[in-house]
C-alpha cells in the first residue's frame, strides 16, 4: 500500500512540475482566426442545394467585391481556402491570376479567395481540404434491410424546411454580403451540427452503428482538416479561413474553446 502511494505522489509532483514549466503564450503571439461559411457559387448535385443565379452578372458582382472589400477589414495575413492540403494547382493558378494570364471562374475559392488575396498585396493563397470515404452505401442498405428509409426521409425533409427553404428566399433577395452573413448566424451552424447529432448519429444499431459511423467520419475529416490549418499557421497570423458552411459549423466550436489561439467572430465585420 505504501509503494502505491508512493507511486501516486511520484505521478502528481511530475504533473505539478510540467505545469510550472508550462508558459502560456502571450496574445501578441497567439494567431487569430477568423472563419467564413460560403455556400457554393457555381452550384452542387447535392441532395439538397441552393438555385444559383447568375453570379457573373454586374449586379452580383458589384455585390461580391463589396463583401470582399468588407473582408479586407479583417485584415488577414494567410487566405486559406477548400481545395486539398499539399496541393500547389491552386496557388499556381493564384500565380496566374496575379499575372493578368487567368480570368476568375465562378467559384467561391476565386471570387472570394483570390480577390481578397490580392487586395491584401498576398504573395500566395493556401489550401487546407482533406477527404476520407463516407459509409453511405452501408448507411442505405442498412435503412432498407431494416425499413427505416423514413428516418432519412425525414431527415431530408426537416433540412429542406429548416434551412435549404429559407436560405433560398434569403439568397434571392439578398445581397452577397448578407446572405453569406445570414448563413454564418449561430442558429444555423446549430442547426448544421445536429443533422448528424439528432439525425445521423441515432440510425443504425448497437451490432450496425451505420450513423455513428457517418459522423464520426465528418467529425474526423473535420479534426483533420484542422490540423491542416494548424500547420499553415504562424505564430502572429492573421488567419481567414473561407470553407463550406458545412465544416465552418463545427470549427467554431474548435476554435472558440482554444486557448493557443484567438478566436475572431467574422460576422462582426459583415454586420458593419
Amino acid at each position: 500500500m505504501a509503494r502505491i502511494y508512493l507511486i501516486i505522489a511520484t505521478l502528481l509532483l511530475a504533473n505539478i512540475n510540467l505545469l510550472a514549466s508550462y508558459t502560456v503564450q502571450p496574445d501578441s503571439l497567439k494567431p487569430t482566426i477568423a472563419i467564413l461559411g460560403t455556400f457554393h457559387f457555381a452550384g452542387s448535385n447535392d441532395v439538397l442545394s441552393l438555385k444559383i443565379d447568375d453570379l457573373s452578372t454586374e449586379k452580383r458582382q458589384r455585390e461580391i467585391k463589396d463583401l470582399v472589400k468588407t473582408l479586407t477589414l479583417y485584415k488577414p495575413t494567410k487566405i486559406i481556402l477548400e481545395y486539398p492540403y499539399g496541393d500547389l494547382e491552386l496557388d499556381s493558378l493564384y500565380q496566374s491570376y496575379l499575372a493578368g494570364e487567368h480570368a476568375l471562374t465562378i467559384n467561391e475559392r476565386q471570387q472570394l479567395g483570390f480577390r481578397l488575396a490580392k487586395l491584401m498585396k498576398h504573395q500566395h493563397i493556401y489550401t487546407a481540404d482533406y477527404y476520407n470515404d463516407f459509409p453511405f452505401e452501408e448507411l442505405m442498405q442498412y435503412l432498407q434491410e431494416n425499413e427505416e428509409m423514413h428516418l432519412l426521409e425525414n431527415m431530408i425533409q426537416d433540412a429542406k424546411v429548416s434551412i435549404m427553404d429559407v436560405w433560398q428566399k434569403a439568397l434571392e433577395e439578398s445581397t452577397i454580403k448578407e446572405f453569406i452573413a445570414t448563413i454564418n448566424e449561430d442558429q444555423y451552424n446549430t442547426w448544421n451540427k445536429n443533422i448528424y447529432l439528432e439525425y445521423f448519429n441515432k440510425m443504425g444499431s448497437p451490432e450496425k452503428p451505420v450513423g455513428v459511423n457517418i459522423s464520426s467520419k465528418w467529425w474526423a475529416r473535420n479534426f483533420q482538416i484542422m490540423h491542416n490549418i494548424d500547420q499553415i499557421t504562424k505564430p502572429g497570423d492573421r488567419v481567414l479561413v473561407i470553407f463550406g458552411q458545412g465544416h465552418t459549423a463545427i470549427w467554431k466550436d474548435f476554435y472558440k474553446g482554444r486557448g493557443d489561439v484567438i478566436y475572431e467572430d467574422i460576422l462582426g465585420y459583415l454586420e458593419k
